[in-house]
């Protein structure tokens, strides 16, 4: 009887707010919002301004939606691991490397004090400065000032002879022997980072690099909204500015761009390959599915070691997932800096039951440069 009378009054609740609503005033805005979006999509076809405009306002629109109903981590495996390969295993080399500092972080990472307030007020005002650009300051965050900084001591790190990697990684990462390549998330600031920290392999290698949708981080703020379509590069327009030694560009496809001030579809000198980048993820993303994806990726590559420029809880994620649940590791609870790479194996096959199995063993997991840091 008491949970009869709850469920009227709040029914007759229901009722009297819909009794004060103005549907037709309500009606009357939807439709002409919906008018507006039409106009502006006819308007594209051959207005710049109406394509950026429509560009923008689908941005802000998935941007919101996605904050109110992702559920990326829903639907997972009660068990953590994948199971464990037997018979006719592939182990492969996956080199992390987490991106610099982004703009979001810059705002909302450092803290709420006094100076909270004029680093939102400067990323606002950034924004809408660029309204009717196709960048943004917030959606797909790009690397910060100090994240370029980042970025640029990672690629000096690298280059090191006193300093740098060491053992089969360092050549991996160097892409000098054996074989490796390239790959990053669908977000500009994994790109930067890649295209900066790894400007001196491709200076000399030319080689493309690989965009992998389903690196795309995992969480409902609207820094994780990519900007790249389907098939598409990411845009690194400018990245050239955080090169200092442009002069210095040995003979090879990047600097006979520079030389013809030339530049790829990605805006840069710095190629891409979007054929694995199937735009920005849907709504209804399920997580663990693009970690599988990755996995089976990187399986079937021909090189033995994929370096990969990626996020923090989507690589936290993935030790959580593919480390067996009777091993620990750091990795596992604490995230990995900013331009942090760490080295692992991953196994690859199918476990007892014929089902697809990936399989990190924790004691394979190797800090190159950074390490781990906050939850």
């Amino acid at each position: 009887a008491v949970s009869l009378r709850s469920h009227t009054r709040n029914m007759d609740i229901v009722a009297t707010v819909a009794a004060a609503i103005d549907w037709p005033t309500v009606l009357a805005y939807i439709f002409t919002v919906m008018a507006a979006y039409v106009a502006l999509t006819v308007a594209a076809v051959a207005s710049p301004l109406a394509r950026r405009i429509l560009f923008k306002s689908r941005l802000y629109a998935r941007g919101i939606a996605h904050m109110a109903l992702s559920r990326e981590k829903k639907g997972w495996p009660k068990a953590r691991g994948n199971g464990v390969p037997v018979g006719d295993v592939v182990t492969k080399r996956i080199i992390f490397v987490r991106h610099g500092e982004s703009t979001w972080n810059q705002v909302f990472n450092r803290g709420f004090g006094y100076r909270f307030p004029f680093r939102l007020f400067e990323g606002v005002l950034t924004e809408v400065v660029g309204l009717l650009s196709r960048g943004s300051f917030f959606f797909d965050a790009p690397l910060s000032d100090l994240g370029n900084m980042q970025a640029t001591s990672l690629r000096y790190f690298l280059t090191s002879k006193e300093d740098g990697p060491v053992g089969k990684d360092a050549d991996a990462l160097a892409g000098t022997k054996g074989t490796s390549i390239l790959v990053t998330s669908n977000l500009r600031r994994a790109a930067q980072t890649m295209g900066i920290a790894f400007w001196d392999r491709v200076a000399v290698t030319g080689e493309k690099i690989y965009v992998l949708s389903s690196l795309q981080e995992m969480a409902r703020n609207v820094d994780t909204c990519a900007l790249a379509g389907p098939g598409e590069p990411v845009p690194l327009r400018g990245l050239e500015e955080q090169i200092k030694d442009l002069d210095s560009v040995p003979a090879g496809p990047v600097r006979d761009l520079l030389e013809r001030r030339r530049v790829t579809d990605s805006g840069s000198v710095v190629a891409e390959n979007g054929h694995f980048n199937a735009g920005n993820k849907p709504l209804m993303r399920n997580g663990h599915a693009s970690m599988m994806e990755f996995a089976h990726w990187s399986a079937a590559q021909d090189a033995g070691t994929v370096v990969v420029g990626g996020h923090s809880l989507w690589f936290k994620e993935f030790f959580k997932n593919f480390i067996p649940s009777d091993q620990e590791h750091v990795a596992q609870r604490k995230k990995i800096v900013n331009c942090g790479v760490i080295a692992f194996d991953l196994k690859c096959g199918k476990d007892a039951s014929g089902a697809d199995a990936f399989n990190v063993d924790s004691s394979t997991v190797r800090v190159i440069y950074g390490g781990f840091g906050g939850k």
